[in-house]
């Protein structure tokens, strides 16, 4: 097994696919399809499922998913290795990372926990602010990562989890007390507080206006301790991201809204490759604490 097959395995999966790896790695197609191919005639299986679509990005296996995981602790390794070697283990590295001022305070707190304890070499500053401040900070490569909203097709970006907006609403509310989703309609029946971070972008807005809903706007709160402070004292309802809800408020499904917001670690141009690596296994970490939806296979908040 070679070190050289584990960096192009690592390279595909960060980057989505052979191509994109192949350009990042600065070698021809052929050659990292084959150093794949060598990989997994050498552990006897494949690594990634190949009855996918050939325009969807590759997709490991299950006992693939472990192997990488192995794979990134070798390559880790190897690096810490090499620094040491050449005198460098004791030297700090600094990473800042800007963080959406809508996740979780409990999640940014185990990121920094998570890197401390892989990586005590790496200093980790976080710099909290609107998700369009920490787009213009990677732009100007002012930070290292963006924790973040993404795009599938962003080619620096790995997709952390996808989860959708609900309702939010006290357990003594009548929505808390339906058994399923409700309807988009119930949503323009009761007294709104709306976010001024909701993610409540141009295609939600047309569902609303196609299902013929006007949200009755009675709060429009700057802070979401604001937002939720109202809520429990009985003055309406939101919309939010399910990670978001507080525990002691009960999030419901909206049937007829398909909003989603998909976060992930996106990364500035020239970065070293190690460091995606390492960020996105402390954040391995984290992302099992995320009560986020079923589609990372985690399990969906639901107070009440």
């Amino acid at each position: 097994m070679k070190i050289q097959h584990l960096r192009f395995l690592a390279a595909v999966v960060e980057y989505g696919g052979v191509i994109k790896a192949a350009e990042r790695l600065h070698l021809s197609q052929p050659s990292v399809s084959a150093g794949l191919k060598a990989l997994e005639q050498t552990l006897g299986r494949p690594l990634f499922d190949r009855s996918i679509p050939a325009n969807r990005p590759l997709r490991l296996t299950p006992a693939g998913r472990r192997f990488y995981r192995h794979a990134r602790e070798i390559l880790r390794q190897c690096d810490v290795a090499r620094a040491d070697f050449l005198g460098e283990a004791e030297e700090l590295r600094r990473i800042r990372v800007g963080v959406l001022n809508t996740l979780p305070h409990e999640a940014i707190a185990a990121l920094v926990q998570a890197v401390a304890k892989q990586a005590p070499n790496v200093r980790l500053e976080v710099w909290e602010a609107s998700p369009e401040r920490v787009a213009g900070w990677l732009a100007q490569a002012r930070i290292d990562f963006g924790w973040t909203n993404v795009s599938d097709l962003a080619a620096n970006a790995r997709v952390l989890w996808r989860e959708p907006l609900v309702a939010v609403v006290a357990p003594d509310h009548p929505l808390a007390q339906t058994s399923g989703p409700i309807s988009v309609r119930d949503l323009g029946a009761y007294p709104f507080v709306h976010r001024s971070t909701c993610e409540l972008d141009a295609v939600g807005r047309a569902q609303l206006k196609a299902a013929g809903v006007t949200l009755r706007v009675t709060v429009r709160a700057e802070r979401e301790e604001l937002a939720f402070r109202l809520i429990r004292n009985g003055t309406g309802m939101t919309l939010a991201p399910r990670s978001l809800v507080p525990d002691d408020l009960v999030a419901v499904p909206v049937s007829g809204l398909g909003v989603a917001r998909t976060i992930g670690l996106e990364w500035r141009e020239g970065l070293d490759p190690m460091l995606p690596g390492l960020l996105a296994d402390a954040m391995e970490e984290v992302v099992s604490l995320m009560p986020v939806s079923a589609e990372t296979g985690r399990q969906s908040k639901r107070a009440g």
